[in-house]
């Protein structure tokens, strides 16, 4: 999708005109273009009747020249016929443009003599006094509206915004229109653009009013220029005229002569590139340029008066991921639901053969340490690893069967220490003695060699001295000890 096309149609009761455009480098370029009538307006005018507006035949056929043109674009924005919406000036009491949007619906009711609540309203500030602001106030039915948006919503061409043609003729030569009143025509249409006053925001205030083929282009224009110069102050007039002529049945000479105003020609090719192509394909050139402004208003930040902030606002890729994430939310709740049951069942499972597995272990338990009484899992496992251990000490002579340290034990530890002794020392044993509590060993070593055996009983894991003596004695040093095991496990 081309993020700087977009689709720009203009909607009267008896044409719609589509037109595929850029804007560029201060430029609007139209890619391509088409227009389509209704089914009432091919008939001859003999047999033509007044109907109700209805869009949905001509959306239909917008849709399949969209497909058949392969025109690829970003977003829809349109464009109303004059003959579609009321314009008034009023003026309102704030000066805040959220303020006036939240009362402008009741002004408009009194000014226009119109429901509120079957009525879409847009507006636009066109200057601020100490009182409040003057306020260009348009009204369109809300079933126009609503004809308009369901018709282009069902073909998958939901408009962002929807605006007068008088707005969207501005937005292309607002720029040209300074200093001067800007004319623009055409056989059923007329714009009038009036220069930007004093306290009037910048903005051209613009008039549209209809025309006929038959009539003198030359008077209405003048009598509409007068009309506009006797309603603008002092300050705010201009001494020129510039004109847009779709007709080519403008006087220009007698327009300056009547109005004693200069009068130039307005050269729009400065500002919009349309294809070249003969007799524009039924369409007429100011309707193009309408087209092209409502889909160049969504081409950057640029103001708008758009019907739908007030009626039907535009949802299009916020609906979108709302509906997306919605979805997303249902899959993400269903796939959590199966993750819970399933965790729920494999919970279960394994809470089931956890009891059994403890009912047999709390059995065999039982069997195992007779007499004891069954604790919690974890203290009866910390108590078989115990007993195993002790069980292995008894086997292997560390322990006695009555769980005390056993002769074997205290002997294998006391060699252990004889064993540490350097082998230059003589060791000459009489006696070892032992007790439950204590081993007493006396002998002889070669003079100096007892300060070497005390140090190995004193290096010694497990063993410790209670007393020590020796006396030197036939060239040997005879000596007494009393041996003990230090407290604590024996590993």
């Amino acid at each position: 999708m081309e993020q700087n096309k977009y689709l720009g149609i203009y909607i009267a009761a008896d044409k719609a005109t589509v037109v595929l455009a850029a804007k560029m480098a201060g430029k609007i370029e139209i890619s391509d273009y088409f227009c389509v009538v209704p089914e009432s307006q091919q008939q001859p005018p003999e047999t033509q009747q007044v109907q109700k507006f209805a869009f949905a035949d001509v959306a239909a056929k917008i849709s399949a020249a969209v497909a058949e043109k392969h025109f690829i674009f970003s977003n829809v924005a349109v464009a109303i016929d004059c003959r579609l919406y009321r314009q008034q000036k009023l003026h309102s009491e704030f000066q805040e443009f959220k303020q006036i949007s939240q009362t402008i619906r009741f002004d408009a009711e009194e000014a226009l003599a119109v429901d509120a609540a079957q009525t879409a309203i847009a507006f636009e500030i066109i200057g601020k006094q100490i009182s409040g602001s003057d306020v260009t106030t348009f009204a369109a039915g809300a079933d126009i509206m609503t004809e308009i948006i369901k018709s282009l919503q069902s073909i998958k061409l939901d408009p962002v915004t929807i605006e007068p043609d008088s707005i969207c003729l501005r937005r292309v030569i607002d720029d040209m229109s300074k200093d001067a009143i800007v004319a623009a025509v055409s056989q059923t249409r007329c714009f009038m653009l009036c220069p930007a006053g004093a306290g009037s925001d910048g903005k051209a205030i613009v008039r549209s009013f209809l025309t006929s083929p038959a009539q003198n282009k030359t008077a209405l224009i003048t009598s509409q220029v007068m009309l506009t110069m006797s309603a603008q102050s002092a300050e705010g007039r201009t001494g020129a005229i510039r004109v847009l002529d779709m007709t080519g049945n403008l006087d220009v000479n007698a327009l300056a002569e009547q109005t004693s105003m200069t009068v130039e020609s307005l050269d729009i090719t400065n500002k919009l590139l349309i294809p070249v192509e003969e007799n524009l394909n039924g369409c007429e050139p100011l309707e193009l340029i309408i087209a092209a402004g409502a889909a160049c208003g969504l081409a950057g930040r640029t103001d708008k008066v758009d019907f739908r902030s007030d009626f039907m606002p535009y949802q299009g890729r916020k609906a979108a991921i709302e509906k997306a994430v919605k979805f997303a939310g249902i899959a993400a709740t269903a796939l959590f639901l199966i993750l819970g049951v399933l965790l729920q069942i494999r919970f279960h499972n394994a809470g089931k053969d956890i009891s059994r597995i403890e009912a047999k272990f709390k059995g065999e338990y039982i069997i195992a340490m007779p007499g004891a009484r069954f604790p919690k899992s974890r203290e009866a496992v910390r108590k078989l690893k115990s007993e195993i251990n002790r069980i292995k000490d008894v086997k292997s002579g560390l322990l006695s069967a009555s769980g005390e340290d056993s002769i074997e034990m205290k002997l294998t530890l006391l060699f252990e220490a004889f064993n540490s002794v350097p082998k230059n020392i003589d060791i000459d044993i009489d006696k070892i003695a032992v007790t439950t509590k204590t081993m007493n060993i006396t002998g002889s070593t070669n003079l100096g060699g007892n300060l070497q055996l005390f140090s190995a009983f004193d290096k010694h894991p497990k063993l410790m001295k209670s007393s020590a003596t020796y006396e030197p004695k036939d060239g040997r040093d005879n000596f007494r000890l009393t041996i003990e095991l230090k407290q604590g496990p024996i590993e």
